[in-house]
């Protein structure tokens, strides 16, 4: 899903938060976090399956959590497409996968609370 300005011309901004195109079982709504200069960005969709009643929180509130993790990962100056807990999760896999047994056999104590690994 690409989304334009509302003359057609042109990419919508960075930061730009889409509501109310959501399907009929969950809360959706995506968020532009990338300005590529030749292109048009494709923004990320965030699905909100299921929030805990007590919680008491909307979906504009989890929107801008979302949008603030999008400017907390520690290898990129800007933002960034998805939340920096979701980038790290994606790298972390990305490694383990190219490790001898998957990355089982890692010392995960030599590594923990170093996140500038990721």
């Amino acid at each position: 899903t690409k989304f334009l300005s509302v003359d057609g011309k042109s990419a919508i901004p960075l930061g730009s938060l889409v509501v109310g195109l959501q399907g009929p079982e969950h809360t959706t709504f995506y968020i532009n976090g990338t300005a590529p200069p030749y292109s048009t960005p494709k923004p990320a969709r965030f699905v909100i399956a299921k929030t805990d009643e007590s919680f008491n929180v909307t979906s504009k509130t989890i929107a801008d959590l979302s949008w603030a993790l999008c400017h907390d990962y520690s290898n990129w100056t800007g933002a960034i497409k998805l939340p920096s807990p979701v980038q790290m999760a994606h790298k972390l896999a990305e490694l383990a996968g190219m490790m001898d047994k998957g990355g089982e056999d890692i010392d995960h104590e030599k590594y923990a609370g170093k996140a500038h690994f990721l």
